[in-house]
């Protein structure tokens, strides 16, 4: 087996996918590098899309390999960039990535699937205060990795180490795997929480995941808040730019006053439109947190 690997631009995305018509190639793998920025383009789920991305096209030998290499340059000439191919090794590939699979630490959180990864006792880690978090990710969005995520909990350390602010009744707007609602109560562990996701798996893992850290939590199927007797005192929504939007209006309704809501999920170029509609009803900026391109940042709940 030969991998070919090489760059394109986003722009060529939609066409990568009918080089299998092209050619006897086996399998086509495409990776977003967001090292190098985003364009101005959106997926289908609202996603930024990276200006550039990396192909790896399988095939069965070096003769299919400059066939490849061909085909590429008469169809799409120089905006094929980096191309070069190497015969590939003999071995399990799955235990392969399950091996390049590495515990997440971020703040002092320390992130590990509990199926393939050993807890911090296990590890070098063991004489630090790190706080350990079981998430076995499956299909759900949230395991540590994401910019977007990382940064949230950098938004949460830095309000909970201001020790002003008690915090009672928490939300977790778009939990995916239950991450940031699971670590919330590890540093509020007498604070109530509701975890919130459209996806029912996603529900179904974050159920999974806050029973293996041993957060008694409430979790809902749903795209909206609910309406609750106690408002919030704070609410995470890592989503993305569009449903951020649209939801402002209800987390307004919904959050106690002076209360804090930490928002992520979106670029430094669609940082001024969240925080417009945000300071509209009546929320105001005070942290900003930056990862790459990603941005979190904290609004309170002003009063006005």
């Amino acid at each position: 087996m030969v991998s070919c690997k090489f760059q394109i631009s986003s722009k060529l995305l939609p066409q990568i996918d009918t080089l299998e018509e092209e050619g006897d190639f086996d399998n086509i793998s495409v990776f977003e590098n967001t090292e190098l920025g985003f364009s101005d383009m959106l997926d289908q789920d609202g996603f930024p899309i990276a200006k550039f991305f990396d192909v790896e096209i399988l095939v069965k030998n070096e003769k299919n390999a400059k066939q490849l290499q061909q085909c590429l340059s008469e169809r799409f000439g120089d905006e094929i960039h980096f191309f070069h191919y190497a015969s590939l090794k003999d071995e399990d590939w799955v235990q392969a990535y399950i091996d390049e699979l590495k515990p997440v630490i971020c703040d002092n959180f320390y992130f590990y699937n509990g199926t393939i990864q050993p807890a911090p006792v296990q590890t070098k880690y063991k004489n630090t205060n790190l706080i350990p978090i079981k998430l076995n990710s499956a299909l759900a969005f949230g395991s540590g990795h994401h910019q977007t995520t990382q940064a949230c909990l950098l938004n949460m350390r830095y309000l909970f180490e201001q020790n002003t602010y008690e915090v009672k009744n928490i939300l977790d707007m778009g939990c995916g795997t239950g991450i940031l609602g699971i670590c919330a109560l590890k540093l509020w562990n007498k604070a109530k929480l509701i975890g919130i996701d459209i996806d029912a798996e996603a529900v179904k893992i974050t159920e999974e995941n806050y029973r293996a850290n041993e957060i008694n939590a409430t979790t809902i199927i749903g795209s909206h808040p609910p309406e609750e007797a106690d408002k919030f005192d704070l609410i995470f929504c890592n989503i993305l730019k569009q449903p951020l939007v649209a939801l402002c209006a209800d987390f307004a309704r919904v959050i106690k006053t002076n209360a804090h809501i930490i928002t992520s999920g979106y670029i430094t170029s669609q940082e001024a439109e969240i925080t417009k509609v945000y300071t509209s009803q009546g929320f105001e900026s005070i942290n900003r947190i930056q990862i790459d391109d990603w941005v979190s940042i904290m609004f309170r709940e002003n009063g006005v």
